[in-house]
């Protein structure tokens, strides 16, 4: 079976290659060049363990992952530290991305021959050979970053294997690389929740950034932003669901103190938290220090919040929500008040889609808009506002 046509067909129905660069990129770069010999999958045993797929004990399997459209391959797991062989559990930390996101991705960079580009996250190095023959191979205009060592010499040998020759760079993309910057684009593919610095330092005007955008409360938004001086601005313009830059991953931690309040929900909590990834995402852009968890079944179903410093923690009872004690408050912040307002101000609003919110990044920090950078969210005393200055 020629499982790379049927990708092919596939691909180009979703419109994956309306970019006109992009159909003769994923027919002259090979994933099978960049794909290990044995990876994990998204089948699990009956401890949990993800299963391994081995070319060598079964090639179509393995030759029919590698070309799936809609599955990224699992190549490391808590940052290396496993064996690379037999069935795991543990947290996903590098990838081969899925080729349905590896080419909206592309598509949205509105990349052109010549220009110049820094891509965060070079892993296997596949996304850095597309890169490359988007820009021109052997032009010197690419430079792939990979913070792992283990994987940027992988990567870096299975890009010579191929015959492409960007700049390598074994060190930390969020810190960028001076010495072939400025850049015109720069692309990661790993996710972040802020943009750092150095990207926008070392852009030229006009340049494009885009990247794997998670708040602590929601992951997955894929954020295009601009670059004009020092001020980079964009909205987001689809989803990317990927792994967190290593230094931005969350850090869970609870040290609330021991006194609490006790009070009523306004509203059943599945009107907030049951209604899908969409909206939560845009509650991540009202409350984006906030995480959350769910815990208990039935009548016993909780959900808690905390901020990211854990001080200041929300548990709320799903049933029952009308009644005096069903959410208990620790701290100064009260986090689930906080997420209420941020709903009824996207209720009031008109239940905007996110791909209407952006983010803007300058000299004053970040902060997040709805439409327009100068309508800002805000997020004071619990409750979120639109602002209109800039």
């Amino acid at each position: 079976m020629d499982y790379r046509a049927v990708a092919r067909r596939e691909l180009d129905v979703m419109g994956a290659f309306r970019s006109p660069w992009l159909r003769a990129a994923f027919d002259a770069v090979d994933r099978e060049a960049f794909a290990p010999d044995a990876f994990w999958g998204y089948d699990t045993d009956d401890h949990g363990r993800q299963l391994v797929i081995d070319r060598a004990v079964d090639e179509d399997a393995w030759r029919r992952a590698v070309w799936s459209t809609h599955r990224s391959l699992i190549t490391q797991m808590d940052d290396g530290v496993t064996a690379e062989q037999g069935p795991y559990k543990g947290d996903f930390t590098s990838s081969l991305s899925a080729l349905d996101i590896v080419f909206e991705k592309l598509n949205q960079l509105a990349l052109e021959p010549g220009h110049n580009v820094l891509h965060i996250g070079t892993a296997s190095g596949y996304d850095s050979a597309l890169l490359s023959e988007g820009v021109g191979i052997g032009c010197g205009n690419l430079t792939t970053v990979e913070l792992d060592p283990v994987l940027a010499g992988g990567g870096a040998k299975n890009l010579r294997g191929a015959g492409y020759t960007p700049t390598t760079v074994c060190g930390d993309g969020l810190e960028g690389w001076v010495p072939t910057a400025p850049y015109d684009r720069v692309v990661s593919t790993a996710a972040v929740r802020s943009i750092p610095r150095p990207w926008r330092e070392q852009c030229n005007d006009g340049a494009v950034i885009l990247a794997p955008f998670n708040t602590l409360y929601a992951r997955g938004g894929l954020l295009r932003l601009r670059v004009h001086g020092s001020t980079a601005s964009g909205r987001f313009v689809g989803g990317a669901w990927y792994m967190w830059v290593r230094s931005h991953r969350p850090v869970h931690r609870l040290a609330p103190s021991i006194d609490s309040r006790k009070e009523a929900s306004p509203i059943d909590p599945e009107e907030i938290l049951g209604r899908g990834w969409d909206q939560d995402f845009v509650m991540g852009l009202y409350v984006p220090d906030v995480s959350l968890s769910h815990r208990g079944e039935g009548e016993d179903k909780q959900v808690q919040l905390w901020d990211e410093k854990g001080t200041s923690v929300a548990i709320v009872d799903y049933d029952e929500w009308w009644r005096t004690g069903a959410v208990t408050v620790y701290g100064h912040r009260n986090l689930w008040r906080e997420l209420v307002s941020a709903y009824s101000a996207w209720r009031i609003a008109g239940q905007p889609h996110y791909t209407r919110f952006g983010l803007t990044c300058d000299e004053e920090g970040k902060h997040f808009w709805l439409d327009r950078s100068a309508a800002r969210l805000h997020v004071g005393h619990g409750v979120p506002t639109r602002s209109s200055s800039s």
